[in-house]
């Protein structure tokens, strides 16, 4: 099975009857990009987002090799949003499970630690924060590949529509 061919469970766990080997995670080259210098920027303070995938299918100019229905990291939510509901019912509503979540550690340890937040695929990033310092975990905290894609998800609008 090729790095590329998008076979494996969608959730970052393996393929039945694959071995043990966990699959690829995908991102777009923006969004790695993006998450990147929000860190930075954040630095000393460490940053904590939900990531969210579009099949490659539905993708702006996927590569012909990635299988339509690989899920590709293209979306992240605002760690700050509804912070007034979390201050009314005392929990994090404003959070959806996602299907991966980005995470920097400031101190330069690229390992999962038992105070990070999980998900089905934990991206962490350390100074200097670039690409090349960005390694992906499943959720049992097995390295996985980081295959970055050219492309870009598609354009999506609210419907003038509603109520009517």
């Amino acid at each position: 099975m090729s790095p590329t061919d998008g076979g494996g469970a969608a959730d970052g766990s393996s393929t039945p009857g694959s071995g043990s080997e966990p699959v690829p995670v995908h991102i777009t080259a923006d969004l790695l990009s993006l998450l990147c210098e929000r860190s930075a920027d954040a630095d000393p303070d460490e940053e904590n987002v939900v990531l969210d995938a579009t099949p490659a299918g539905e993708l702006i100019d996927a590569p012909a090799e990635l299988d339509p229905s690989t899920p590709v990291l293209t979306h992240f939510y605002f760690p700050a949003a509804g912070g007034s509901v979390s201050a009314v019912f005392g929990m994090d509503l404003s959070r959806p499970a996602g299907r991966a979540r980005f995470l920097s550690h400031p101190r330069g340890d690229r390992r999962l630690t038992e105070e990070d937040d999980l998900a089905a695929a934990v991206l962490v990033a350390v100074p200097p924060y670039e690409r090349e310092n960005v390694t992906a975990y499943d959720r049992r905290g097995r390295r996985r590949e980081l295959l970055v894609v050219d492309a870009h998800p598609p354009e999506e609008r609210v419907e003038d529509d509603v109520g009517e």
